[in-house]
């Protein structure tokens, strides 16, 4: 959990920071919710914390502000949760409103009144709709915790079950015959795929296929494959001969399913360079070969499936910090450029986060090629240099003036790099050639 948190401040790739708020999140309701002695499977797992929120949502707290025991018509209590309402109130309106102005032209004339009457548009423009909407956020967040946290506190003082009630949980389910059959047709499928990696450019003209359609497509249903055979062999309790031999004839299949998405993926970055959904696609694929793993390791030395879910989690977490470690923007830029047919992708490229550290380079590039008049695609593939000029201005608005609680290393290191940087000419080329 707190390495998690500390990579929040650290990272600035918003699908990162997503991730690394939902795993701060989920391991530190695991921290409150697994401290009983009774073991958990994976559903287990992650429906605890889900429970955990759900329940001491209508539970009574027993903390306060005053550190004492809650008085009749406490005012303290009273101003915390008006204010909590009126929140909630806020964030539904804005939800609401647009959409039944959206449906009704008569409403909608109603709501632009009242709007225009309270003079809401002039108050918002003086304060700035992003940074309205910053604060609004925090302000969410900051009550949410407030009315959500002494109720955590209270609830896990109580011996309370977060797993599975017993009257729910399955025996295990008859998966003898779904075993057999996948385990035959991935044999089809392996004998098949030889004569597929064999076949020349001629052969998969003729069948339609081209080279880059024919590695995303291995990589993503092979790596779907080889999940389902994980929760195959996961949830097959059966303890015959036939069935333990099925399931390491599986489990081997699917780490030899995962190996042949490594070789597509492979392939194609080679061929195209690094982005996003390839290298979180080799992520997956590391993922579930080790997941598969793991359940073979704990299946040959008959360890119980609560040690297996635990190093499950474990290694997930460790997965996580990894892709934090290996910071996919900066191998993206720095390691192996996305190409197209028509040479690096700089469109793409300017769309990196900070944490790339590219921004200087991206625009010494583009201001090179610009001082040479028109240019091709061929010589600088970026179908619009406004993105990565937007992007600097973004970096010296936000750190003209220094605040802590927007601060992130990587966006601070690139705005150094950027500081200095006047887009003002490019900006306004740009804009008139692409708009007029």
């Amino acid at each position: 959990t707190l390495i998690f948190s500390m990579f929040l401040f650290v990272r600035s790739e918003p699908f990162i920071t997503l991730l690394n708020l939902v795993s701060a999140l989920f391991f530190g309701a695991l921290m409150l919710t697994t401290h009983h002695k009774k073991d958990l499977g994976f559903l287990d797992y992650f429906i605890a914390p889900l429970v955990l929120v759900i329940k001491s949502v209508f539970t009574s707290s027993e903390y306060y502000f005053e550190y004492s025991q809650k008085k009749e018509g406490s005012k303290g209590i009273k101003i915390v949760e008006t204010t909590f309402g009126i929140v909630v109130t806020l964030f539904l309106m804005a939800i609401i409103l647009p959409l039944l102005s959206s449906v009704n032209p008569f409403f909608k004339r109603v709501v632009e009144n009242f709007w225009t009457y309270l003079n809401l548009e002039n108050l918002l423009n003086s304060l700035g709709l992003e940074t309205l909407f910053v604060w609004s956020i925090r302000l969410v967040f900051f009550l949410a915790f407030i009315f959500i946290i002494p109720k955590v506190l209270t609830l896990i003082n109580k011996n309370y079950d977060y797993s599975i009630p017993i009257h729910l949980r399955k025996e295990g389910f008859p998966l003898q015959i779904p075993k057999v059959a996948l385990a035959i047709i991935l044999f089809v499928f392996f004998i098949t795929q030889l004569q597929f990696y064999s076949a020349g450019d001629e052969v998969l003209k003729s069948m339609g296929i081209s080279y880059s359609q024919h590695t995303r497509e291995v990589f993503a249903q092979l790596s779907i494959v080889a999940t389902i055979i994980l929760l195959l062999i996961y949830n097959d309790k059966g303890k015959s001969h036939m069935g333990t031999l099925l399931t390491w004839i599986l489990g081997l299949q699917g780490i030899f399913l995962t190996a042949m998405a490594y070789k597509s993926v492979f392939e194609y970055i080679n061929a195209w360079g690094l982005t996003y959904k390839r290298l979180y696609g080799l992520t997956f694929a590391t993922w579930i070969t080790g997941i598969i793993a793991l359940f073979l390791d704990n299946y040959k030395k008959g360890g119980q499936a609560a040690l297996f879910v635990k190093r499950s989690i474990i290694f997930s977490g460790v997965v996580l910090i990894l892709v934090n470690i290996f910071n996919f923007d900066y191998l993206i830029y720095h390691y192996q450029k996305a190409t197209t047919g028509q040479g690096v992708d700089y469109t793409f490229l300017s769309t990196l986060s900070p944490d790339s550290l590219s921004y200087s380079d991206q625009f010494s590039k583009l201001k090179t090629v610009t001082e040479k008049g028109e240019y091709s695609l061929a010589e600088y593939n970026n179908k619009n240099p406004l993105i990565i000029l937007y992007k600097i201005e973004t970096l010296q608005k936000k750190y003209s003036t220094f605040n802590f609680r927007t601060f992130s290393l990587f966006d601070y290191l690139q705005y150094r790099e950027v500081k200095s940087i006047d887009t003002k000419s490019l900006r306004e080329y740009y804009e008139k050639k692409v708009y007029y």
